[in-house]
């Protein structure tokens, strides 16, 4: 599904591959790329992982934080499993469908799963066909807030075969990217015999945090939220017949604080940490003892705006935003060049999807000035703008404790002050601001807020910006409804081919930045770190993220160094 790139994207590409290379060299201990133990894996050892937010809930579909869904993937198997490259392949699964094999029709609204013959669940329960269909119909009761609903919203029926080991989809309208719908952990199936007799609103309050029935190389073994998760191998993981996992345990430290993190790494008392301060990278280049590893995310850094916010109804005050932010400063100075140029929501990970023509904003604080200006905001006394009684001061939150994204804050508020607009920072816990306080929308309170986003193994975007995916129907937390978007929307969704599909993106693309429901700033490039002696740890650009492969990480001689 990749076209081939054009001369520009090839450029892009190699300037990409440049400052990978320079950051690499400059990380590496020593000055130097580090190489991989290639012996045989070896099965034992205990696996300690530093995880920067705390979970918000390990149910799948329960949760749209990274940090939750990292851990999903070692707890749960789903139908279809990505790797590091970001490509899909069959995991309970038998095969990938397609139009060739018969698994998907040519309209794109039926679509068949096969399951492996033999699956079982942790507690030694078959894994069928029903646990699938179980899973859609609690999916899509509103009781249990599922994260993503878009194409369970799309199921019209389903019927499961005598021998439960095929289920067939029937959706109202054409969904190409139905597929990603039911990839990784995060999106894996629940066990029907478990939780069939409990209320679907129940079980993320009874069992969010410490699910007791799981189907991946991994299961629960002590639950202690706000403090660690430990997960030991599940011997009924439908791959332990290849020894696998290799690893006996991992546990999940909940540090919500990069600076714990650094002593931590310092002590050797981590094997790994995902999702690093780019601020401390002289800190991590001075750790022999561990290997800095950087991959382009699948995420974009965006500036979203709560349009429950009455004053963002004047898209001049929008329009005056992006054009006071300066992206090349906030690549440079907040994320110390680990970024990539972007202004939309589809990075250089998603093919089709990424745009290598789009222009962005451009920095103009004179233009944004008389953009304000012309549209009637004046500036008061106290140089804040204001018009009928209304004032340009907002809240600006993101999640506590993280550097670079306090130096994002600092310099966007020292920009937006040149324009007449006061910004006045408030952070969060990560289980707080992707809960509650993103949640419930509330202006003076939530209006503008910083994160990073991705999508599935698929560019659709109708999860993120869709009218029916508001709160608390899904998890359009910028409450912004547009209908020629969700037009759009439905557009891409019914087309197979890759390069149509573009098309589509391009005028979506278009539409985002003449209407914007957030102000993009930068693709992510990750920073991640693991020990000398521990192996496999190749973390991707989609869902799973860190534990992409987590089945496969083993420690020399059966044991991690931590």
């Amino acid at each position: 599904m990749v076209k081939r790139p054009g001369s520009r994207f090839l450029t892009i590409l190699v300037a990409l591959s440049s400052v990978l290379m320079l950051f690499a060299s400059a990380c590496a201990p020593q000055g130097t790329p580090t190489t991989s133990n290639t012996s045989k894996p070896q099965r034992g050892g205990i696996w300690v992982d530093d995880l920067f937010n705390e979970p918000d809930a390990l149910i799948p579909n329960a949760s749209v934080q990274t940090f939750a869904n990292m851990v999903d993937g070692t707890l749960y198997s789903a139908l279809f499993e990505g790797d590091a490259s970001g490509q899909i392949h069959p995991a309970l699964a038998t095969d990938l469908p397609t139009q060739q094999n018969g698994g998907i029709s040519s309209d794109l609204k039926t679509w068949k799963f096969t399951l492996k013959p033999g699956l079982k669940w942790s507690d030694g329960q078959p894994l069928n066909a029903d646990d699938v269909y179980f899973s859609w119909k609690t999916w899509s009761n509103p009781s249990f807030a599922a994260a993503n609903t878009v194409a369970i919203h799309l199921i019209e029926s389903a019927e499961v075969s005598s021998d439960k080991l095929s289920i067939t989809f029937h959706l109202s309208k054409p969904y190409a990217p139905f597929i990603a719908s039911w990839t990784d952990g995060a999106l894996a199936p629940l066990p029907k015999h478990h939780f069939e007799s409990m209320n679907p609103g129940e079980i993320k309050k009874t069992e969010g945090l410490d699910p007791q029935v799981t189907s991946g190389p991994f299961k629960m073994k002590e639950s202690k939220p706000g403090d660690h998760y430990t997960v030991v191998r599940n011997d009924n993981y439908y791959l332990a017949s290849q020894g696998l996992p290799y690893l006996d345990e991992i546990v999940f430290r909940a540090v919500p604080s990069q600076d714990t993190i650094l002593k931590d790494l310092q002590a050797g008392t981590a094997d790994s940490a995902w999702f690093l301060d780019v601020t401390k990278t002289p800190s991590y280049k001075a750790l022999s003892n561990y290997e800095i590893v950087t991959n382009p995310s699948a995420s974009y850094e965006g500036l979203h705006i709560n349009s429950n916010n009455p004053i963002f109804k004047d898209i001049n005050v929008r329009k005056a935003m992006a054009m006071a932010i300066d992206r090349q400063q906030l690549q440079q100075v907040a994320r110390l060049g680990q970024a990539i140029p972007l202004c939309t929501d589809h990075g250089p990970a998603y093919h089709p999807g990424y745009q290598q023509d789009l222009q962005c904003p451009a920095f103009d604080i004179a233009g944004a000035n008389k953009l304000l200006d012309d549209a009637g905001w004046k500036l008061g006394s106290d140089n804040v703008r204001q018009k009928g009684g209304q004032r340009l001061e907002f809240q600006y939150s993101t999640t506590a404790n993280n550097h670079w994204r306090e130096k994002d804050q600092a310099l966007i508020q020292a920009n937006f002050a040149k324009i007449g607009i006061k910004l006045d920072i408030t952070n969060y816990p990560g289980s707080t601001f992707f809960g509650p306080f993103l949640n419930a929308g509330q202006p003076g309170k939530y209006d503008l807020a910083e994160w990073a986003s991705s999508y599935t193994y698929d560019p659709d975007d109708a999860a993120s910006f869709a009218c029916n995916q508001i709160p608390p129907h899904g998890q359009n937390l910028n409450f912004f409804c547009d209908s020629g978007l969700d037009q759009l929307f439905q557009q891409e969704q019914a087309i197979s081919d890759p390069t149509q599909r573009q098309q589509i993106f391009n005028q979506i693309h278009q539409a985002m930045l003449d209407k914007l429901p957030f102000i993009g700033l930068y693709n992510l490039i990750d920073l991640e770190i693991h020990k000398k002696g521990t192996h496999n740890y190749k973390p991707g650009p989609f869902a799973n993220s860190e534990t992409v492969g987590v089945a496969q990480w083993w420690c020399d001689n059966g044991k991690c160094p931590a």
